[in-house]
């Protein structure tokens, strides 16, 4: 996505620059700080399953099955706020079908990697935590 801003940026002649505005920047900082750190809390609790292949469920998979991708795009969507631009946010709208359909590929897979995983979506919402 990032590659797509500085191509849509550097195509459209606007070259991305730091907004002047005190409140955005208050608003984008803490967006991407804490989506770096949840990044970093999801990558903490997937470490074991990238070489046994186990199935997570603590952890931030304990509420949701793709909190990575939620953590990616509270990132984004402070740089976004943080450099303002009107390219960014329609990038991040084109991306969200993309990113649905990458988790369900996703998902396709470790129903057939893990057959608790079933189960475990039922229970777990897949971006946000169920309320019911």
């Amino acid at each position: 996505m990032a590659i797509c801003l500085f191509l849509g940026q550097y195509f459209t002649n606007s070259p991305p620059k730091l907004n002047s505005n005190v409140l955005l920047i208050f608003l984008g900082s803490p967006l991407i700080i804490t989506g770096f750190l949840f990044w970093m809390y999801v990558g903490y609790h997937m470490r074991h399953a990238l070489f046994d292949k186990s199935l997570v469920t603590t952890g931030p998979f304990k509420y949701a099955r793709h909190p990575m991708y939620v953590s990616i795009y509270i990132m984004l969507l402070g740089l976004g706020i943080l450099f303002f631009s009107k390219i960014w946010f329609i990038i991040m709208l084109i991306f969200i079908p993309i990113f649905y359909l990458n988790c369900k590929i996703e998902e396709k897979q470790m129903t057939e990697l893990h057959k608790e995983y079933f189960d475990y979506k039922k229970r777990v919402g897949m971006f946000f935590p169920k309320i019911f």
